[in-house]
């Protein structure tokens, strides 16, 4: 047997989900990410590191944290906090009256994410449903997640991955694919210099991987929608284009969700993109039109 390879944190494991594949799913969210969206719909993925969240529709403004940080660094939710000071003591976390503080981001072991993962096969079995590994990037991790994932396939557990594609492609061709039954590869911009605005790096390399990937068995591309940056008819054209070239003829779009700004708000982290009302169903159709037309089918 493989020796283990070092544990990445998670931040949840969320169990009896019915938005992350197909069926009921247990979904892992991978601390650590190779982008920095503007829109990221989970801030607490993005470092590899554990960090204090704060819930502001928990915390009662008592103080109570303040009074224990030894730091000087808590602060109720709606004052901003110097995280850099902060040591992780966990003192904050554990005097809250109102539970409105955490640290996000726990190590498991191999055996054990598998464990609590095959707790629901059940579930997964009769609902056709199973296991999402999501994040944050979890290819950033392609030795760890490919044990999980072969752990899970042993017991004929369906396992899905979703990617934004930044990746070494040939340590998760290695360690990973060969354990997955389907993708998820989130494609957002089709210009490099938006995409080096928006999204951190260029797409090049997150380009290359889509293609090395058309051979798999089960990949979908999947497109966020985010208001006056994605959404435009000129992006989601030359993205049509992309996918219509590589012969891709499925694709589902993530309409835009708002409620990643109070996440971010928990972490104390800055707002480089702040919109804060969800797509009416005008906007959304006007989307699903450009790549009907392209004659694709639409997933979702």
């Amino acid at each position: 047997m493989d020796s283990e390879p070092k544990a990445p944190r998670i931040v949840d494991i969320k169990r009896n989900s019915l938005d992350d594949g197909p069926g009921i799913r247990s979904v892992v969210f991978f601390k650590g990410c190779t982008l920095r969206c503007v829109w990221c719909q989970n801030p607490e993925t993005l470092s590899p590191l554990p960090e204090i969240q704060r819930d502001e529709t928990r915390c009662i403004a008592c103080g109570t944290c303040t009074a224990v940080c030894q730091q000087g660094v808590a602060r109720n939710a709606m004052e901003k906090e110097d995280t850099s000071r902060c040591i992780l003591c966990g003192e904050c976390v554990e005097a809250c009256p109102s539970n409105a503080r955490r640290i996000a981001g726990t190590e498991y072991s191999v055996d054990e994410v598998a464990e609590l993962l095959l707790k629901d096969e059940p579930f997964y079995r009769h609902s056709g449903g199973g296991v999402t590994l999501s994040g944050g990037e979890p290819a950033m991790y392609p030795a760890f997640v490919g044990q999980v994932a072969r752990r899970l396939r042993e017991k004929n557990v369906h396992v899905l991955m979703e990617t934004g594609g930044q990746f070494d492609f040939d340590q998760v061709e290695n360690h990973l694919l060969p354990h997955l039954s389907a993708i998820y590869f989130d494609v957002k911009l089709a210009d490099p210099e938006l995409h080096k605005k928006y999204v951190g790096p260029d797409n090049r390399r997150i380009q290359e991987n889509l293609k090395r990937l058309v051979s798999f068995k089960d990949l979908l591309p999947r497109v966020p929608l985010i208001p006056g940056i994605t959404d435009t008819d000129e992006n989601l054209k030359s993205i049509a284009k992309l996918l219509s070239d590589l012969d891709l003829s499925r694709v589902m779009l993530l309409p835009y969700n708002p409620l990643w700004l109070s996440k971010r708000r928990a972490l104390g982290m800055d707002m480089p993109y702040s919109h804060d009302s969800f797509m009416s169903p005008e906007e959304i159709e006007r989307c699903r039109g450009i790549f009907e037309k392209a004659g694709f089918n639409l997933l979702g």
